[in-house]
Protein backbone atom coordinates (compact mmCIF):
# COMPACT_ATOMS: atom_id res chain seq x y z
CA UNK A 1 0.00 0.00 0.00
CA UNK A 2 1.19 3.42 -1.37
CA UNK A 3 0.59 6.93 0.65
CA UNK A 4 -0.27 8.65 -2.80
CA UNK A 5 -3.01 6.09 -3.04
CA UNK A 6 -4.73 7.10 0.35
CA UNK A 7 -6.45 10.20 -1.04
CA UNK A 8 -8.70 7.67 -2.99
CA UNK A 9 -9.55 5.38 -0.61
CA UNK A 10 -13.25 5.27 1.62
CA UNK A 11 -14.54 2.92 4.36
CA UNK A 12 -16.96 -0.05 2.97
CA UNK A 13 -19.65 1.46 5.07
CA UNK A 14 -19.11 5.54 4.29
CA UNK A 15 -18.05 5.43 0.97
CA UNK A 16 -18.00 9.46 0.68
CA UNK A 17 -15.90 9.50 3.71
CA UNK A 18 -11.75 8.75 2.92
CA UNK A 19 -9.49 6.43 5.89
CA UNK A 20 -7.35 7.89 7.76
CA UNK A 21 -3.53 7.06 8.48
CA UNK A 22 -3.46 6.54 11.97
CA UNK A 23 0.28 7.15 13.63
CA UNK A 24 2.92 4.70 14.13
CA UNK A 25 2.77 2.97 10.87
CA UNK A 26 5.92 1.08 9.72
CA UNK A 27 7.44 1.94 5.86
CA UNK A 28 9.56 -0.22 3.14
CA UNK A 29 12.26 0.86 1.52
CA UNK A 30 10.36 1.98 -1.54
CA UNK A 31 7.72 3.83 0.38
CA UNK A 32 5.31 1.38 0.84
CA UNK A 33 3.21 0.94 3.80
CA UNK A 34 3.81 -2.15 5.84
CA UNK A 35 2.12 -2.46 8.56
CA UNK A 36 -0.05 -0.07 10.11
CA UNK A 37 -3.97 1.12 10.42
CA UNK A 38 -6.37 3.19 8.36
CA UNK A 39 -9.51 4.37 10.79
CA UNK A 40 -12.77 5.90 9.01
CA UNK A 41 -13.93 9.21 11.19
CA UNK A 42 -17.52 8.53 11.26
CA UNK A 43 -17.68 5.06 12.50
CA UNK A 44 -14.12 4.97 13.96
CA UNK A 45 -13.34 1.30 12.80
CA UNK A 46 -9.81 0.36 11.76
CA UNK A 47 -8.53 -1.49 9.05
CA UNK A 48 -5.46 -3.21 8.93
CA UNK A 49 -2.16 -2.97 7.02
CA UNK A 50 -0.23 -5.96 6.83
CA UNK A 51 2.73 -6.60 4.62
CA UNK A 52 1.58 -4.11 2.17
CA UNK A 53 -2.15 -4.88 1.89
CA UNK A 54 -4.83 -3.17 3.27
CA UNK A 55 -7.33 -5.74 4.67
CA UNK A 56 -11.04 -3.98 5.01
CA UNK A 57 -12.82 -7.63 5.08
CA UNK A 58 -11.23 -9.08 8.21
CA UNK A 59 -10.94 -12.87 8.56
CA UNK A 60 -14.68 -13.83 9.29
CA UNK A 61 -15.23 -12.55 5.44
CA UNK A 62 -16.54 -16.30 4.04
CA UNK A 63 -16.37 -16.87 0.27
CA UNK A 64 -19.51 -16.72 -1.69
CA UNK A 65 -19.12 -19.98 -3.69
CA UNK A 66 -17.09 -22.59 -4.43
CA UNK A 67 -15.64 -21.21 -6.87
CA UNK A 68 -14.59 -17.72 -5.01
CA UNK A 69 -13.26 -20.62 -2.26
CA UNK A 70 -10.81 -22.05 -4.23
CA UNK A 71 -9.13 -18.49 -4.79
CA UNK A 72 -8.73 -18.54 -1.14
CA UNK A 73 -6.53 -21.48 -1.57
CA UNK A 74 -2.37 -20.55 -1.62
CA UNK A 75 -1.74 -23.49 -4.09
CA UNK A 76 -4.86 -21.56 -6.25
CA UNK A 77 -2.54 -18.13 -5.59
CA UNK A 78 0.92 -19.64 -6.68
CA UNK A 79 -0.13 -21.90 -9.32
CA UNK A 80 -3.06 -19.23 -11.27
CA UNK A 81 -0.22 -17.34 -13.55
CA UNK A 82 2.52 -19.93 -13.17
CA UNK A 83 0.28 -23.07 -14.27
CA UNK A 84 -3.10 -21.50 -16.06
CA UNK A 85 -3.45 -17.58 -16.95
CA UNK A 86 -0.86 -17.82 -19.60
CA UNK A 87 -2.37 -20.17 -21.67
CA UNK A 88 -6.43 -20.07 -20.67
CA UNK A 89 -7.80 -17.38 -23.16
CA UNK A 90 -6.38 -19.74 -26.06
CA UNK A 91 -8.04 -22.64 -24.95
CA UNK A 92 -11.39 -20.68 -24.26
CA UNK A 93 -11.28 -18.74 -27.53
CA UNK A 94 -9.76 -21.80 -29.88
CA UNK A 95 -7.87 -19.59 -31.25
CA UNK A 96 -4.03 -17.96 -30.09
CA UNK A 97 -5.09 -15.54 -28.07
CA UNK A 98 -1.87 -15.40 -25.60
CA UNK A 99 -0.13 -12.61 -23.76
CA UNK A 100 1.32 -11.57 -26.60
CA UNK A 101 -1.98 -10.60 -28.33
CA UNK A 102 -4.24 -9.79 -24.76
CA UNK A 103 -1.64 -7.74 -23.13
CA UNK A 104 -1.12 -4.94 -25.13
CA UNK A 105 -4.59 -4.75 -26.22
CA UNK A 106 -5.76 -3.97 -22.80
CA UNK A 107 -2.61 -1.78 -22.92
CA UNK A 108 -4.24 -0.22 -25.71
CA UNK A 109 -8.11 -0.15 -24.75
CA UNK A 110 -7.24 1.43 -21.25
CA UNK A 111 -4.57 3.98 -22.46
CA UNK A 112 -2.81 4.26 -19.14
CA UNK A 113 -0.69 6.82 -20.59
CA UNK A 114 -3.49 9.64 -20.26
CA UNK A 115 -2.54 9.10 -16.18
CA UNK A 116 -4.97 9.30 -13.13
CA UNK A 117 -6.06 6.60 -11.07
CA UNK A 118 -6.15 3.04 -12.48
CA UNK A 119 -8.26 -0.16 -10.86
CA UNK A 120 -7.70 -3.75 -11.43
CA UNK A 121 -11.24 -4.51 -9.73
CA UNK A 122 -11.19 -9.00 -9.05
CA UNK A 123 -7.64 -8.31 -9.99
CA UNK A 124 -6.32 -11.89 -8.83
CA UNK A 125 -2.53 -11.75 -9.34
CA UNK A 126 -2.36 -8.45 -10.31
CA UNK A 127 -1.81 -9.33 -14.04
CA UNK A 128 -3.54 -6.23 -15.80
CA UNK A 129 -2.07 -3.95 -12.97
CA UNK A 130 0.83 -4.73 -13.72
CA UNK A 131 0.12 -4.26 -17.76
CA UNK A 132 -0.90 -0.79 -17.03
CA UNK A 133 1.84 0.51 -14.48
CA UNK A 134 4.44 -0.49 -16.82
CA UNK A 135 1.98 1.38 -19.59
CA UNK A 136 2.18 4.56 -18.30
CA UNK A 137 4.70 5.99 -19.88
CA UNK A 138 5.97 8.97 -17.25
CA UNK A 139 2.04 9.88 -16.95
CA UNK A 140 1.42 10.61 -13.40
CA UNK A 141 -0.79 8.52 -11.52
CA UNK A 142 -1.70 5.23 -9.06
CA UNK A 143 -2.66 1.62 -9.79
CA UNK A 144 -4.41 0.00 -7.21
CA UNK A 145 -5.81 -4.16 -7.44
CA UNK A 146 -8.74 -5.01 -5.30
CA UNK A 147 -9.93 -8.44 -5.04
CA UNK A 148 -11.47 -10.71 -1.95
CA UNK A 149 -8.86 -13.05 -1.75
CA UNK A 150 -5.55 -12.22 0.45
CA UNK A 151 -3.57 -15.22 -1.15
CA UNK A 152 -3.87 -14.13 -4.08
CA UNK A 153 -2.86 -9.92 -2.85
CA UNK A 154 0.16 -11.01 -1.44
CA UNK A 155 1.47 -13.06 -5.04
CA UNK A 156 0.31 -10.39 -6.81
CA UNK A 157 2.38 -8.39 -4.62
CA UNK A 158 5.08 -10.17 -4.66
CA UNK A 159 5.07 -10.37 -8.88
CA UNK A 160 5.05 -6.31 -8.58
CA UNK A 161 7.70 -5.81 -6.45
CA UNK A 162 9.86 -8.57 -8.55
CA UNK A 163 8.89 -6.42 -11.32
CA UNK A 164 9.82 -2.94 -9.71
CA UNK A 165 6.18 -1.65 -10.04
CA UNK A 166 4.82 0.66 -7.75
CA UNK A 167 0.99 -1.11 -7.19
CA UNK A 168 -1.03 -0.77 -3.81
CA UNK A 169 -3.46 -3.79 -3.17
CA UNK A 170 -6.55 -3.86 -1.28
CA UNK A 171 -8.87 -6.76 0.02
CA UNK A 172 -12.65 -5.43 -0.72
CA UNK A 173 -15.19 -7.07 -3.15
CA UNK A 174 -16.07 -5.36 -6.08
CA UNK A 175 -19.51 -4.68 -4.92
CA UNK A 176 -18.19 -2.43 -2.55
CA UNK A 177 -15.26 -0.38 -4.02
CA UNK A 178 -13.50 1.34 -1.06
CA UNK A 179 -12.75 4.18 -3.87
CA UNK A 180 -14.23 7.92 -3.88
CA UNK A 181 -16.65 8.15 -6.75
CA UNK A 182 -15.68 9.10 -10.09
CA UNK A 183 -12.02 9.00 -9.53
CA UNK A 184 -11.09 6.24 -11.72
CA UNK A 185 -9.77 7.62 -15.09
CA UNK A 186 -9.69 3.81 -16.06
CA UNK A 187 -11.24 0.36 -14.71
CA UNK A 188 -9.83 -3.10 -15.41
CA UNK A 189 -11.71 -6.38 -14.83
CA UNK A 190 -10.24 -9.40 -16.36
CA UNK A 191 -12.94 -12.44 -16.38
CA UNK A 192 -14.02 -12.37 -12.88
CA UNK A 193 -17.77 -10.89 -13.50
CA UNK A 194 -18.68 -14.82 -14.37
CA UNK A 195 -17.52 -15.76 -10.71
CA UNK A 196 -18.03 -12.92 -8.27
CA UNK A 197 -21.58 -13.08 -7.29
CA UNK A 198 -23.56 -10.46 -7.43
CA UNK A 199 -22.02 -9.29 -10.88
CA UNK A 200 -25.48 -6.37 -11.15
CA UNK A 201 -23.74 -4.76 -8.31
CA UNK A 202 -20.52 -5.02 -8.67
CA UNK A 203 -21.34 -3.32 -12.47
CA UNK A 204 -22.93 -0.77 -10.93
CA UNK A 205 -20.14 -0.06 -8.66
CA UNK A 206 -17.63 -0.65 -11.69
CA UNK A 207 -20.07 3.25 -12.74
CA UNK A 208 -19.79 5.02 -9.09
CA UNK A 209 -16.06 4.72 -9.73
CA UNK A 210 -15.34 5.79 -13.41
CA UNK A 211 -14.61 9.32 -13.64
CA UNK A 212 -16.07 11.41 -16.67
CA UNK A 213 -14.27 10.60 -19.57
CA UNK A 214 -13.26 7.89 -17.92
CA UNK A 215 -13.05 4.24 -19.39
CA UNK A 216 -13.27 0.73 -18.12
CA UNK A 217 -12.18 -2.29 -19.93
CA UNK A 218 -13.33 -5.44 -19.21
CA UNK A 219 -12.67 -8.77 -20.59
CA UNK A 220 -15.60 -11.65 -19.85
CA UNK A 221 -16.49 -15.22 -20.95
CA UNK A 222 -20.27 -15.75 -22.56
CA UNK A 223 -22.36 -18.25 -23.28
CA UNK A 224 -20.68 -21.31 -25.70
CA UNK A 225 -22.51 -22.22 -28.89
CA UNK A 226 -21.47 -26.09 -28.95
CA UNK A 227 -23.64 -28.48 -27.05
CA UNK A 228 -19.94 -29.31 -25.20
CA UNK A 229 -19.60 -26.12 -24.55
CA UNK A 230 -22.24 -25.64 -22.97
CA UNK A 231 -22.23 -29.00 -21.00
CA UNK A 232 -18.72 -27.75 -19.49
CA UNK A 233 -20.45 -24.48 -18.43
CA UNK A 234 -23.64 -26.22 -16.72
CA UNK A 235 -20.85 -27.91 -14.76
CA UNK A 236 -19.33 -25.30 -13.36
CA UNK A 237 -22.42 -23.05 -12.92
CA UNK A 238 -23.14 -25.59 -9.87
CA UNK A 239 -19.65 -23.94 -8.35
CA UNK A 240 -20.88 -20.59 -8.82
CA UNK A 241 -19.54 -19.46 -12.64
CA UNK A 242 -22.35 -18.00 -14.63
CA UNK A 243 -21.90 -17.31 -18.55
CA UNK A 244 -24.81 -14.82 -20.01
CA UNK A 245 -25.46 -15.12 -23.99
CA UNK A 246 -23.61 -11.80 -25.41
CA UNK A 247 -27.48 -9.85 -25.83
CA UNK A 248 -27.59 -10.54 -22.38
CA UNK A 249 -24.19 -9.57 -20.96
CA UNK A 250 -24.79 -6.25 -22.82
CA UNK A 251 -27.99 -5.34 -21.21
CA UNK A 252 -26.46 -5.58 -17.78
CA UNK A 253 -23.61 -3.43 -18.98
CA UNK A 254 -26.69 -0.92 -20.24
CA UNK A 255 -28.78 -1.48 -17.11
CA UNK A 256 -25.81 -0.42 -14.85
CA UNK A 257 -25.28 2.63 -16.03
CA UNK A 258 -22.42 1.48 -18.58
CA UNK A 259 -22.31 2.43 -22.00
CA UNK A 260 -20.74 -0.25 -24.60
CA UNK A 261 -18.55 2.04 -27.06
CA UNK A 262 -16.43 -1.26 -28.98
CA UNK A 263 -16.66 -4.99 -28.41
CA UNK A 264 -14.49 -7.97 -29.97
CA UNK A 265 -15.53 -11.17 -29.59
CA UNK A 266 -12.87 -14.18 -29.80
CA UNK A 267 -15.40 -17.93 -29.46
CA UNK A 268 -16.55 -17.10 -25.82
CA UNK A 269 -14.22 -14.39 -25.03
CA UNK A 270 -15.15 -11.39 -25.01
CA UNK A 271 -12.95 -7.70 -24.86
CA UNK A 272 -15.25 -4.90 -24.16
CA UNK A 273 -14.86 -1.04 -23.65
CA UNK A 274 -17.30 0.94 -21.47
CA UNK A 275 -17.52 4.44 -20.75
CA UNK A 276 -20.79 6.17 -17.99
CA UNK A 277 -23.58 6.47 -20.22
CA UNK A 278 -24.18 10.22 -19.80
CA UNK A 279 -20.09 10.75 -20.77
CA UNK A 280 -20.05 11.39 -24.44
CA UNK A 281 -16.36 11.93 -25.25
CA UNK A 282 -15.21 11.64 -28.85
CA UNK A 283 -12.57 10.76 -30.85
CA UNK A 284 -10.62 7.76 -28.30
CA UNK A 285 -12.65 4.73 -29.27
CA UNK A 286 -13.54 2.79 -32.25
CA UNK A 287 -15.41 -0.05 -33.98
CA UNK A 288 -15.29 -2.34 -36.93
CA UNK A 289 -13.48 -0.87 -39.91
CA UNK A 290 -11.62 1.69 -37.87
CA UNK A 291 -7.78 1.71 -36.97
CA UNK A 292 -6.70 0.46 -33.04
CA UNK A 293 -4.71 2.91 -31.58
CA UNK A 294 -0.80 2.13 -32.52
CA UNK A 295 0.21 -0.03 -28.85
CA UNK A 296 -1.98 -2.87 -29.98
CA UNK A 297 -0.03 -5.12 -32.91
CA UNK A 298 -1.66 -4.60 -36.29
CA UNK A 299 -2.11 -8.75 -36.22
CA UNK A 300 -4.71 -8.74 -33.55
CA UNK A 301 -7.56 -8.97 -35.69
CA UNK A 302 -10.65 -6.74 -34.68
CA UNK A 303 -13.53 -7.54 -36.77
CA UNK A 304 -14.83 -10.62 -34.44
CA UNK A 305 -18.09 -9.50 -33.50
CA UNK A 306 -17.14 -5.78 -33.65
CA UNK A 307 -18.96 -2.58 -33.46
CA UNK A 308 -19.72 1.27 -32.27
CA UNK A 309 -22.35 1.46 -30.43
Amino acid sequence: MYPESLVFLTCPDHPKVRLSLDAGACYAVDGAILRGWLRCAVCGVRYPIHDGILDLLGRLTLPDSPAQLTNHMSLTAWGYERIWRAHALTLLAGEPLGYRRELPLIAGLAAPDRGGLFIDVACSNGLYARVIERARGGAVGQTIGVDHSLPMLRQARAFALGRGLRISYVRAKAQALPVLAGCAAGMMMGGSLNEIGDADTALAELRRTLAPGGRCVMMGLVQARSGRGRALQGALGAGGVVFWPLAELNRRLTAAGLRLRAQWQYGVVVFSVLVAYDDRPRGHFFGAGQALPAAIPADIPHNHASQEF
